[in-house]
């Protein structure tokens, strides 16, 4: 027998136990679509809210972010709220 079999109960050979195989490639890239898809998710989460509305006018503005900033970002978009056509 070879130094590296192992025996079992009754001195016959027995299998030896094989390492767990890891899958680092497909774990990185589940991985991946799973940090791609939170990042898609919070994105949506910030455009329902106006956050990135928020941003956008800060810099087309000029202005630092501020609650006299943000009351006149809201004055702007109830403003443009109110001129769109209704549809029904």
């Amino acid at each position: 027998m070879n130094a590296s079999t192992r025996t079992c109960g009754a001195g016959a050979p027995a299998r030896e136990t094989s390492k767990p195989k890891q899958y680092r490639g497909s774990a990185n890239a589940i991985f991946v679509s799973v940090l791609r898809g939170f990042t898609l998710f919070t994105a949506a989460l910030k455009e329902i809210f106006d956050e990135t509305a928020y941003q956008r006018f800060l810099h087309r503005s000029n202005l630092q972010s501020s609650s006299n900033a943000y009351a006149i970002f809201q004055q702007e978009n109830e403003q443009a709220k109110s001129t769109r056509p209704r549809c029904c």
